[in-house]
């Protein structure tokens, strides 16, 4: 079964493929911001300061990217399906637009302390890569082919 997953797709698009889904399991960690967080501000005339604490925000990735339901389907369908990843419009434009949306879905950025943050963006990085993958292999492909 893994064999007829992986027969026909390209490198990028399997790169591409385990960026969607470590991004999606990140949606899974909790995030968290419990009051003990902070920054010391300065009045006008420099002489008080004042914590300043936000209040206390529990939840998963999914409560604070809404847009992540969205953008995981339309790129599930879009790099699984083999007509679509291999539409001329796909490949010229899909893998970088793949990347913004895994970026979007990431975004915006939890607080220091979510587990799932590191996850995400780690998630945006193999993105990248994947996009800049199918670029130099299509640049290659194209200089084959005038070489």
């Amino acid at each position: 079964m893994l064999k007829e997953f992986l027969n026909g797709k390209s490198l990028p698009q399997l790169v591409m493929i385990a960026a969607l889904v470590l991004s999606f399991a990140s949606q899974f960690f909790n995030y968290f911001d419990d009051g003990t967080t902070g920054f010391l501000s300065f009045g006008p005339d420099f002489g008080d300061t004042t914590g300043i604490y936000t209040f206390g925000l529990y939840g998963t990735g999914w409560a604070f990217h809404p847009q992540a339901y969205v953008i995981y389907v339309v790129l599930a369908f879009a790099l699984l399906r083999e007509d679509i990843a291999q539409h001329p419009l796909f490949t010229r434009f899909g893998y970088w637009v793949s990347f913004l949306l895994i970026g979007w879905a990431a975004s915006p950025g939890a607080p220091l302390r979510a587990e799932g943050a590191a996850a995400g963006w780690i998630a945006v990085l193999i993105a990248l890569a994947a996009a800049l993958l199918h670029q130099f292999g299509k640049k290659a492909a194209t200089d084959r082919q005038e070489g």
